[in-house]
């Protein structure tokens, strides 16, 4: 009996310390970059606009206003919104802008829409300043009430 007993402590033994183990080693690596910036260096501004009739005034990324139906007045000359972008050397970042924004001369209002910049949807940082020019379209109706018309409006930079 103590044979088959030591036997069969043997066996239960040798068994439970027959387990094997396994283990592998992974790299962990991590890439840290430059936040990506924006700031704003100029104003968007259509200039001075008769409001005797409906049209448009449209300022290019360049500051041209040759899209416009509607003729500019006094010194004032139209320009478009300028901004500085830093973002990391070889990322990509898209610009998004609004669609329309609504700028105000007390109670009356008018639409700013059709917002453009000159560097395209995805862009890829220098790891610089990237200097970003936009633009947009002026809606004035019929009979415009006048007065000085303003408002804001966001550009927004983000990695992808």
């Amino acid at each position: 009996m103590k044979k088959i007993t030591l036997i069969l402590f043997a066996l239960i033994t040798g068994t439970t310390f027959a387990q094997e183990e396994a283990s592998a080693t992974a790299n962990a690596a991590a890439e840290i970059v430059s936040p990506i910036k924006i700031s704003a260096q100029q104003d968007l501004n259509f200039g001075k606009v008769a409001n005797n009739t409906a049209g448009t005034v449209v300022v290019a990324t360049n500051s041209a206003t040759t899209e416009s139906t509607l003729d500019q007045i006094g010194s004032t000359t139209p320009s478009a919104a300028a901004f500085d972008v830093t973002a990391a050397s070889g990322f990509s970042y898209k610009i998004t802008m609004p669609e329309s924004v609504s700028l105000s001369s007390g109670e009356n209002n008018i639409v700013v829409n059709a917002f453009t910049n000159d560097a395209g949807n995805d862009v890829v940082g220098t790891g610089g300043i990237q200097a970003i020019g936009v633009g947009a379209t002026l809606n004035v109706t019929e009979g415009q009430p006048t007065g000085e018309y303003s408002g804001t409006f966001d550009v927004t930079v983000a990695y992808e």
